[in-house]
This record gives structure tokens, C-alpha cells and sequence, in this order.
């Protein structure tokens, strides 16, 4: 099972037969698959006799009707995976699983028959957990129509930046000689073709954006569609996929045992692969893993396909392009990872995953809900809170939102969810699924996991592990059963269905055990020091900002019952002004960072409280964004003055005299009401200026809407 792979959904809007139908189809394959490797696991563990009596048992004669050129005269000739691909093939997944336990039962084989009932009842739990919502959520799996392709992927906002956000500008600039950040939308098809004002196409795209927006699950989408014959045929012969998280857990490997790992077929001809290795694709997923970011530096390398090497050195000299110089290269990392992997890169293209844009949201909705009628009232219900909706930018929110209301609608409740922040719509979302009065006490050794995983750089976790951690199977069965962990089979290790999980039961941890008090040291060793920002930068500390909230104090006391220290509001308040401190004449670009923690925190005596903004530029790209920014400077004490992007050739020769906000892309009528709700609280905002901006009718209604409000006190107003 692998729910993180269809969490962010966006196929085009379809009848629910079609999406039943294709569900069904593949559920009927993979659940094949599945029985059939399962037959053929238990089958090994069989001498060369007693394989051979146990096909002797088998009703042979329809068996040589299916496969006439096989007789049971030589059965040993057989191996178990030929046996379990035939019985799957003549009978079907469930009437071959149970003619193998009745043939066992014959033989004696009584241990074997528990073994594999054991394990059966694990696979289905999980198996029909995630085919209930696979129904619930449509996902990659579904049946795609080529002209309807375009469609699929375009749901994600994707921008082309001539150089990355959250990097060292004056350092890039100086290398590359970039001025100026040209950017604008493109479409996946694009990834790879000639860049603007030149013929040479970009070996090196990197995917970057902040966790949950669709990076990963856009480089599986890649990867499938190719495989479909959808997308970039012919342009690569040959697209392979990695999971840098999962390749963590190697130590050594040549390259030809990486492509092996990913090869479908009997023995990959790996000579024949390599002969043009300008026609190959090596898709590294998750780039951003920190054993790899810790050792980029490292002057080690390979230059043969067949040499042994560690896995960092391996994925190294890819990057370097010492290995395979020719050979393009699809790389997903977030942001907060690029100042590690940027010296490694050779001319990347810097592609920059933006999320859902307006419409897409809708369209997720319409897409996840099979039945319109339900549709509509989940999507209604979200459009009356705003927060939320813009939260939906990222898919991992989307489908974390669509799956609370659905669970509301499977109990007749009224729709309902005021979740302002992710941290409130993660404990939410767990504290059904879990049922975390109910385990109560269990679930601490998961924390302590999850938190120790965080702060080592580690996502994957032995069976080891979890014991370390005082979980036993029975925990271990429900986590799995209710998608929490999934099972990696190849590498028998756990992980979390996605990294963000990890960081919030990571800041659960923090937030709840009481022998740690929150400190700038322990902060750092729970984070880690592996992106550019220093404490903040990762998820892990917005919700544990958004944990120490009021709301998140509430729901965490009604969830656990239990009362947090005001010790540790203290200290994150003295970390978090000791930040800004350190930012505030920086803000941009990585503000985002430390902005986003104080809007999981929604203290207004906080915010006005924290350093003065004046004097800065920020730029802002989402509207996850736009709502992080207004939330934050609406309580400023110190603001006098607010100008909505800059016009004339002089707009940087001098520091601005208050706060200058850019936005890239178009404005919204969406986007005008999240920024006019800056004027709707007490402020002290006095002007504010939009004179390089274009107001549409609607943009004109909100802003004197917001002129009415009686908090507002603006004294000047810079129209167009």
C-alpha cells in the first residue's frame, strides 16, 4: 500500500461509472499481483519434493488445458513464481489463494498455512482500506483518455524561474550572471524542450516546492504517462524512477543495479540501455533526503556503470554529470534543500511546483466525490471559510479536507470544519482516524518514532525500530490498517504515507512530553540543520507553533487529555523573536518559513509584539502565501505604509520607506479579498498604495468593503 501516491489527484472531472470502472479494473490487477507474489513468496519456502507434490495436488488437467506445453511429468522443472502466475491466471486471485491453503493443508504444512493466513489478513486489511479509498479519492490509477492529458497535469501550477527562490541571490547572480528572475507558467510537456531564447535543451529540471504541493506525486505522473506512451516518447528511450528515501537505505550499489531495481523485465540489458544515454531519463525523487544533502560536497565519484559505490556517491555523479554526462536528469527537492544540491547541478532548468490553481481546487473536489450532489455541498461548505479553501492550494490539504467531510457525510453530521492552519486540520483529521482516546498511551512510543526519524534525517524504519519504540504488532497492524504507515515489502521497512506526517507527530512529540522543554537547542537537533534557514524552514516547527496555539492547546487537551507547561510558550516566543531578529532585514526570500510558523501560532499579541517588516520587499507567488503575509502584517504596530508592487526603472535603488508587496501572476477576485482583509482589523496601516496595479469591478467591491469596516484606518489611498 502507498497512499501518499494518491493523495494529490487531479484527473479532468469524469462520470462515477467511468471512475468505478477503471477502479475496479485495476483493483482487479494489483490485487493479482499482490496474491500472486504472495503465492510465490510461500512457494520458495517449499524443498524442490515438496514444491513438486504440492503441484501434483493441483487439479492438473485444467492447468494443461491453459499451458498445453506443460505437463506434470516435470514439474520441478517449475519455479514458484511460474506456479503462482499460473494458478492466479486460471483461477483468479481468491480461488488460487484458497486451492494453495487447502494443497498445504493436505501436505501437513500446518505452520506454513498460519504463516500465510497471517500475512493474508494483514494484506487485506490494508488492501481493502485502500481500494475503499481509491473510490473516494480518483488518483493516478484511473483510465486517462491521451487528448484529456494536458488537462491532467495543467491542475498544477508549474513556473519557470531562471533562478531558484530561497537561494543566496548575489552568489547566484554572480555565477550565472542572472540579473534579473524571468519566470512564467509552462506545461509538463515543456519540462524538457528548449528553453526561451536558446535551442539547447536542459539535461537537469528541478521540481521544487514546499512540502505537500505535488512535487512527487507530478514525478510518478511523469513516469506513468511515458510508460503510456503519453509523454515524451520521443524524446526518451528509456525513464527510470527513484525514491531517494528509499535508496537511503543502501549502502553500496553500481548503476546497473540501480536500473535493475526498476527494470520490469526478466534481466535489463544494461549495456544496450546505457549504449545512447542521451535518450535516458532518470527521474530522483525526493532529492531533498538529508544523507544525500550532507554528503553533496563530497569529491568522490563514478565514471563506470558496472563500479560499486556508495548510493550518495552513485546519485552524485549523476548530478555532476561525471556519470552518464548526457543523460537528463528529473529531480524533486524541496526548497528548503536547494542550497545543498546547487553546487552539485550542472545548467539546471528550476521548475517551481505552485499547487492548485482556483479552479483546480474546484475540479479536485468534483473530481474526489463521485456523487455531483455531494460534491457541491463539501465544496460549498469549504467556500465559507476562506482560510481554508486557500489552504487548499496544496493537494495534500485538498485531500486531507475532502477526506474529513466524507467521513462527516458516512455519519450523517452536518458538514462543518473551521480549521484555520494545518496543524487544527491535521488533528482533526488523526484524531478520527486514530482514535487517539482510545489508544491513548500507545501511541507515545509513535511520537518518540517519528521524532527521532526527524531529527536523524531518517524516513524509513526497520521492524527494529518500531520495537525500539515500544510498538507491538497490534499497533503496529492498526497504523497500517488505517494509513498511517505502509509497508515497504522490498526493503521489509515502514514509513509514514508522507514526510509531513512525520513532522507532525514529530511536533506532537515535542509538544507533549514534558521532560523537554522547548529550547534553541533542542529545536535544532529536533529539526536538524540541513536546510538554509536555520531552526525554522521545516514543517516540523510550523505545527509545533501551531500545537502551542490556543486552538491547538484546546483540541489537543480534549484529544489527549492533557495539559501543556506555559513554560513552553515562553520559550518558543523568545526562539521565534530571536529569528526574526536575525531575518528582518532579509525577509526575502525565505521568510516564508518563519511567516508560516506565526500563522499556525494566530497570536495577535504575538504578532505585535515580533520585529518591524519596514523597509522590505516580499514577494508573494500563492495564495497560501498572500494569506500567510496579510495574516501576519495586519497586526503590525509599526507598518505606516503598504505599496502593491513597484513601477519605473528606479524601483530598487533605495530601501522602501514602508513595506513593498509583489505578487506574481494574476490577481484574482479571491486573491484582492484575502489582501483588502488586511485593512478589515485594528492596525496601524495609514497608507497604502496601488497605483501599478489594474482593479477589476470586483476588486473595487472588496476594497470598499473593507474601507467600511469600522477597524479601518486608513488615511491615504493611492488609487490607479
Amino acid at each position: 500500500m502507498n497512499i501518499p501516491k494518491a493523495l494529490p489527484a487531479w484527473p479532468k472531472k469524469s462520470s462515477g461509472a467511468d471512475r468505478a470502472d477503471a477502479s475496479d479494473k485495476l483493483k482487479g490487477t494489483e490485487m493479482a499481483n499482490s496474491v500472486q507474489q504472495q503465492l510465490a513468496q510461500n512457494l520458495e519456502l517449499l524443498m524442490k519434493e515438496q514444491l513438486k507434490e504440492f503441484q501434483q495436488l493441483l487439479p492438473d488437467q485444467d492447468l494443461r488445458k491453459q499451458y498445453p506445453d506443460v505437463t506434470t511429468t516435470h514439474p520441478e522443472m517449475v519455479d514458484s513464481m511460474e506456479v503462482a502466475s499460473r494458478l492466479v491466471a486460471q483461477y483468479g486471485e481468491q480461488q488460487a489463494w484458497d486451492l494453495a491453503l487447502q494443497t498445504w493443508k493436505l501436505m501437513g504444512l500446518s505452520e506454513l498455512c498460519a504463516r500465510a493466513q497471517k500475512e493474508a489478513a494483514l494484506e487485506s486489511g490494508i488492501t481493502e482500506k485502500y481500494y475503499k479509498e481509491s473510490r473516494e479519492m480518483p488518483c493516478h490509477t484511473q483510465s486517462w483518455k491521451n487528448e484529456d492529458f494536458q488537462q491532467k497535469f495543467t491542475q498544477l501550477l508549474l513556473l519557470h524561474r531562471s533562478k531558484p527562490r530561497g537561494y543566496d541571490f548575489l552568489l547566484w547572480e554572480r555565477k550565472h550572471k542572472v540579473m534579473d528572475d524571468q519566470k512564467h507558467l509552462i506545461e509538463v510537456r515543456d519540462l524538457f524542450g528548449p528553453g526561451p531564447g536558446t535551442q539547447e535543451e536542459p539535461p537537469t529540471v528541478i521540481l521544487h516546492g514546499v512540502a505537500g504541493i505535488g512535487k512527487s506525486t507530478l514525478a510518478r505522473q511523469v513516469r506513468r504517462a511515458w510508460e503510456e506512451g503519453r509523454l515524451y516518447r520521443d524524446h526518451f528511450q528509456h525513464v527510470f524512477y527513484f525514491n531517494c528515501r528509499e535508496l537511503a537505505q543502501s549502502k553500496t550499489m553500481s548503476l546497473a543495479e540501480l536500473i535493475s531495481k526498476d527494470w520490469a523485465g526478466p534481466a535489463a540489458p544494461i549495456g544496450q540501455i546505457l549504449s545512447q544515454h542521451k535518450k535516458l531519463l532518470f527521474i530522483l525523487d525526493n532529492l531533498d533526503e538529508p544523507k544525500w544533502a550532507l554528503k553533496q560536497h563530497s569529491s568522490e565519484f563514478c565514471r563506470h556503470w558496472s563500479q560499486q559505490q556508495q548510493v550518495h556517491t552513485l546519485l552524485g555523479s549523476l548530478l555532476k554529470k561525471t556519470l552518464l554526462p548526457k543523460a537528463s536528469l528529473l529531480i524533486t527537492a524541496r526548497i528548503t534543500a536547494l542550497g545543498k544540491l546547487i553546487p552539485s547541478l550542472k545548467q539546471p532548468r528550476w521548475v517551481e511546483v505552485l499547487g492548485f490553481s482556483e479552479s483546480a481546487r474546484r475540479d479536485y473536489f468534483y473530481t474526489y466525490f463521485t456523487d455531483e450532489s455531494q460534491a457541491f455541498r463539501a465544496f460549498s461548505s469549504v467556500e465559507s471559510n476562506p482560510a481554508l479553501l486557500t489552504m487548499c492550494v496544496m493537494p495534500l490539504v485538498s485531500w486531507l479536507v475532502c477526506t474529513c467531510l466524507k467521513q462527516q457525510m458516512d455519519q450523517g453530521q452536518e458538514l462543518s470544519l473551521t480549521c484555520q492552519t494545518t496543524t487544527t486540520l491535521c488533528l482533526h483529521y488523526f484524531s478520527h482516524i486514530l482514535q487517539a482516546q482510545s489508544l491513548g498511551i500507545k501511541l507515545n512510543g509513535f511520537y518518540s518514532l517519528a521524532a527521532k526519524g526527524t531529527r536523524q534525517g531518517k524516513t524509513l524504519f526497520s521492524p527494529e525500530d518500531l520495537r525500539e519504540h515500544g510498538l507491538d504488532e497490534d499497533i503496529i497492524f492498526t497504523l497500517l490498517k488505517r494509513g498511517v504507515l505502509q509497508e515497504h515489502p522490498a526493503s521489509m521497512s515502514y514509513s509514514f504515507i508522507h514526510l509531513c506526517f512525520q513532522e507532525f507527530f514529530a511536533a506532537m512529540y515535542c509538544a507533549l512530553e514534558d521532560k523537554k522543554l522547548i529550547s534553541i537547542r533542542s529545536m535544532k537537533e529536533l529539526i536538524g540543520e540541513y536546510g538554509m534557514v536555520g531552526v525554522f524552514g521545516e514543517p516540523t516547527t510550523c505545527f509545533l507553533f501551531g500545537l502551542l496555539s490556543e486552538q491547538g492547546m484546546r483540541e489537543m487537551r480534549s484529544i489527549f487529555k492533557c495539559q501543556l507547561s506555559l513554560e513552553r510558550h515562553h520559550k518558543l516566543l523568545q526562539l521565534a523573536k530571536k529569528e526574526i531578529d536575525l531575518t528582518q532585514q532579509n525577509l526575502e526570500p525565505y521568510c516564508w518559513h518563519s511567516l508560516h510558523s506565526f500563522y499556525e501560532f494566530q497570536d495577535e499579541s504575538f504578532l505585535t509584539a515580533i520585529s518591524d517588516f519596514c523597509g522590505t520587499r516580499i514577494c508573494v507567488q500563492t495564495d497560501m502565501e498572500l494569506l500567510v503575509f496579510s495574516f501576519c502584517i495586519k497586526f503590525s504596530r509599526l507598518v505606516k505604509r503598504l505599496q502593491l508592487n513597484e513601477g519605473g526603472s528606479h524601483r530598487r535603488t533605495q530601501r522602501p520607506s514602508g513595506v513593498i508587496l509583489s505578487s506574481w501572476g494574476p490577481f484574482t477576485d479571491a486573491w484582492w479579498q484575502i489582501f483588502f482583509s488586511i485593512l478589515e482589523v485594528p492596525g496601524s496601516l495609514k497608507e497604502l498604495d496601488l497605483r501599478a496595479n489594474f482593479l477589476s469591478c470586483s476588486a473595487v467591491q472588496s476594497l470598499c468593503k473593507a474601507l467600511k469596516c469600522p477597524h479601518c484606518h486608513l488615511e491615504t489611498l493611492r488609487s490607479p
